[in-house]
């Protein structure tokens, strides 16, 4: 008995070791803002969804400073919040739901939504979006451009005028 305890136990050693060195560190995790994007719905705009975009980039020199070294790379990426911000007078009223999503131009890395808030607190200019837990961002951000696609389902029609919104994201990124 003592010797299949001692057979197990190296065994088990060995394999911590193996998925040790394949898995080549775990990486650094780094905290990632983009604050106050400003999305445009130009008008007119019509009841049902209606979309705007926001293009942007992670640039992990200059996102990590002095923690950035020459040829990190993003490994790991997840959306830790997401925040839509009226910032027209109409409010929260109009408004039914929103879906946020990110896409890049490569048509191999898929469309991802990545956070929603249904329905919405008619009360607040401000809204905290329910996050997509599942939605891993490393090939997205990975891509160079990143397009925010916020779409705003209008409970009415607004044929004159636009309607803005700025969005604050939060991601939790792994680079090495």
């Amino acid at each position: 008995m003592h010797l299949i305890h001692k057979k197990f136990s190296v065994f088990a050693l060995a394999l911590v070791g193996l998925l040790s060195a394949c898995s080549g560190g775990s990486g650094e995790i780094h905290t990632v803002e983009l604050s106050n994007a400003e999305v445009v719905l130009e008008g007119p705009l019509f009841a049902g969804p209606n979309q705007g975009q926001y293009a942007f980039a992670v640039d992990l020199a200059s996102e990590l400073g002095d923690q950035y070294h020459e040829g990190m790379q993003i490994k790991t990426a997840r959306l830790k919040s997401a925040e839509v911000v009226v910032t027209d007078s109409l409010g929260m009223d109009q408004l039914n739901s929103f879906v946020l999503s990110l896409a890049s131009d490569n048509p191999e890395v898929s469309m991802l939504e990545v956070a929603f808030k249904n329905p919405l607190p008619k009360e607040s200019a401000t809204v905290a979006l329910d996050l997509a837990p599942e939605a891993e961002l490393d090939a997205l951000l990975r891509e160079g451009t990143v397009y925010l696609v916020l779409d705003a389902d209008l409970a009415e029609d607004l044929l004159e005028g636009s309607r803005t919104f700025r969005v604050n994201l939060s991601f939790e990124l792994t680079a090495k």
